[in-house]
């Protein structure tokens, strides 16, 4: 059996897309069949990875409330904001996971998604996960909503930290403000990722004025430097990708269509290199954004930093995730000393314990990459 260990699915290079495009805001009906025919036309241009921005299905809150909020206009926004939110499963999942599977292609989608358990109503800032068979390999929920977001979505609990295998790679992902909790990017780091996914609501500067919030076309967006320090720190492809809004796109009836702060959102995407550098981007305007990853980008990188690995120190600091009430490390734990072997008759006596046929134990201790020290025939 093989057991050479691969990167980026084992291809030298792999095609990737992100979907500067915009919603078609508070539809979600509308949105998906925009996201399906985005996904057609990425699979057209060669991606086999395509990523939508933060809460993309069916759009990020960009207005604020309070208590001095009008009481009409108040009920009218969050009965939409409710309405339009994604049940897992669902028709609208369903036409994703199809549009995934008919252009092979594997696709990660930001969504407000509802809670399906009855009698909840929390909704989750979220990304879904779709194979290029059109598989749901997972979703994560926001870990913790930032500012006024905590207004309108719950936080996640943190059990759908993972890092997914598929046949182009290894993928990871978190949702802006995520990438400013240090530790949680060290867990990513630690369970290894040859692509990660960035999501955010716009490029926007915290520092310009005279809102808090405003269009940072000059570069100075945290999310830049964060995510081209993280593709550094991991030595894999970033895939920032940053929300773009139409006014057009905005019903007119929207009760906030007047008050909303989407002058940032613009786009700013951005596709990294492991060396931190972008190989394109921040780009600005609605277009599907491609980029080349060579996998020898990652292995190079690795060979001078290696984070998770030959320049990590497990004995000085370790990084734990939450999981099933225990703490467990992120990454594979390294086992020191001598490799542990399997003799012939140690093999045959665990065939005959568990009645199970001697070339089928072989071949399990075989994939974990335990050696049989074979006796000598007498």
């Amino acid at each position: 059996m093989n057991h050479s260990k691969t990167v980026l699915g084992g291809k030298k290079s792999r095609r990737v897309c992100l979907a500067q495009i915009s919603p078609a805001f508070m539809d979600r009906e509308a949105s998906v069949a925009r996201a399906v025919s985005a996904i057609g036309e990425a699979a057209k241009g060669g991606a086999e990875l395509i990523v939508f921005p933060e809460a993309w299905l069916a759009g990020y809150p960009y207005w604020t409330e309070g208590w001095d909020s009008r009481l009409a206009q108040w009920i009218d926004g969050r009965v939409r904001f409710f309405d339009q939110a994604v049940i897992v499963p669902s028709a609208a999942t369903a036409a994703i996971a199809k549009a995934a599977r008919d252009a092979e292609i594997v696709v990660i989608m930001g969504c407000n998604e509802a809670d399906p358990r009855p009698g909840v109503n929390t909704i989750y800032n979220s990304l879904l996960f779709f194979d290029q068979s059109g598989r749901l390999l997972g979703r994560h929920r926001k870990l913790m909503p930032t500012f006024s977001e905590r207004l309108f979505w719950g936080a996640g609990d943190g059990s759908d930290l993972s890092v997914y295998e598929t046949s182009i790679g290894r993928i990871g992902a978190l949702i802006c403000g995520e990438h400013l909790m240090t530790s949680v990017r060290a867990a990513m780091i630690a369970m290894g990722e040859d692509f990660h996914v960035a999501v955010f609501p716009g490029a926007f500067g915290l520092h310009t004025g005279p809102r808090l919030e405003e269009w940072n076309g000059n570069g100075d967006f945290w999310g830049h430097f964060v995510c081209r320090a993280h593709a550094f720190e991991s030595g894999s492809f970033v895939l920032s990708a940053s929300a773009i809004v139409n006014p057009h796109d905005v019903p007119d009836d929207f009760p906030y269509k007047e008050k909303m702060n989407i002058d940032y959102a613009k786009g700013g995407s951005q596709i990294i290199s492991p060396l931190g550098v972008p190989l394109v981007g921040p780009v600005e305007g609605e277009q599907l954004i491609f980029a080349d990853c060579e996998a020898w980008m990652i292995k190079a990188v690795k060979a001078i930093i290696d984070t998770a690995g030959h320049y990590g120190r497990a004995d000085v600091v370790r990084v734990l995730l939450s999981r099933h009430g225990g703490w467990v490390p992120a990454g594979a734990e390294y086992r020191s000393g001598p490799i542990p072997t399997l003799s012939g008759s140690e093999l045959a006596r665990s065939s005959d314990q568990w009645e199970i046929e001697q070339h089928v134990v072989a071949e399990v201790v075989d994939q974990a990459c335990i050696p049989i020290k074979r006796e000598p025939v007498a």
